[in-house]
């Protein structure tokens, strides 16, 4: 019967979340070996899910209604299972129409971590791979955590030659969980010549207002890949560093399971709330202040004004933890 389970894993978007199910379709293909597996994602992801090594097939939402319908009806009792990774309305709205005889949905723990940002507990969250693994569980199939991992053999060619590749990320997705660019200038202007190190900055289309102040604001010299990468590029040039430094982000998750050394600066977001990154090379720098966390995904303004979260992380904290890095990893 395995080599006729047919097996469709749904997580639209976005790239840490994504890169956080790998480890769930890293288990269905040791426990299904002969099974089809299929990724059903936005099409910007497409080389994210190619990167994990074990699905088959990748199928496309493309975010209009009659095209995704029409789709999704040529697939309706086409799959034995399908685990929903994503849990929102209009994945709910496409396992009614793919009809599988087993439809399994991941547990969010929302109100948990409500109740972390409220401060009502003291609990945390590991990580929210587990989280994924609940709807592995629903299917009686039990494992303990393992970190994501992604296969890219692809390098970007810096032409900085022997230099150590320092790969920032100050952007993320609102400005609650940026680490200052004033205090990033600090950082990289701090560091000494005799470490050979040559700074790199990098994000989407959309941070690169942030990027672009980092830039100007730094007296060192400063490659700026900001809003030029597809996902494929970004890939390869984080395989390609030395070192990453980023927020609490989707590069983060990416450098993590690419085991790349790297710095992950928490702010109005925390670890405790199932982010942190998998990875043994990886230095986390929190305040850990009493209002934080404040939020899960971050908001655009520090609700008590002071942002402290992230002005306590100084520029010499970096600096410290990456001469640390460098000496473990060179």
């Amino acid at each position: 019967m395995q080599s006729e389970m047919k097996i469709l894993i749904i997580r639209l978007s976005s790239l840490g979340d994504i890169v956080l199910t790998q480890p769930v379709v890293k288990i269905l293909r040791q426990v299904y070996p002969n099974a089809k597996i299929d990724f059903f994602i936005k099409e910007q992801f497409v080389d994210l899910v190619q990167a994990f090594g074990d699905a088959d097939n990748i199928l496309v939402w493309e975010n209009e209604i009659r095209r995704d319908f029409k789709n999704l009806l040529k697939l309706r009792k086409n799959y034995d299972i399908v685990i929903d990774l994503h849990s929102k309305l209009n994945t709910f709205i496409i396992k009614k129409i793919l009809q599988a005889p087993k439809t399994v949905t991941y547990q969010k723990k929302h109100l948990l971590r409500l109740a972390i940002i409220k401060k009502i507990t003291k609990k945390k969250i590991d990580s929210t791979v587990e989280l994924y693994f609940s709807a592995l569980a629903k299917l009686g199939i039990k494992t303990e955590l393992i970190f994501p991992e992604l296969f890219v053999r692809e390098k970007y060619d810096f032409k900085l030659g022997n230099s150590k590749k320092i790969l920032i990320f100050p952007g993320a997705l609102h400005r609650t969980k940026m680490y200052p660019p004033e205090q990033f200038s600090r950082f990289i202007d701090s560091v000494p010549a005799k470490w050979n190190c040559k700074f790199i900055v990098a994000g989407s289309e959309n941070e690169k207002e942030i990027c672009d102040k980092l830039v100007s604001l730094t007296k060192s010299e400063i490659i700026n890949l900001c809003g030029k990468l597809s996902v494929s590029e970004l890939l390869a040039v984080i395989n390609s560093a030395d070192v990453v430094i980023s927020n609490d982000s989707g590069p983060m998750h990416i450098a993590a399971a690419l085991k790349k050394p790297q710095i992950a600066i928490f702010g109005a977001t925390h670890p405790a709330l199932g982010f942190a990154p998998l990875n043994q090379k990886a230095v986390v720098l929190a305040a850990n202040i009493p209002c934080q966390p404040c939020s899960l995904h971050g908001t655009e303004k520090c609700p008590k004004q002071h942002f402290k979260c992230m002005k306590m992380i100084s520029p010499d904290m970096l600096k410290k933890n990456l001469n640390i890095l460098l000496q473990n990893n060179f």
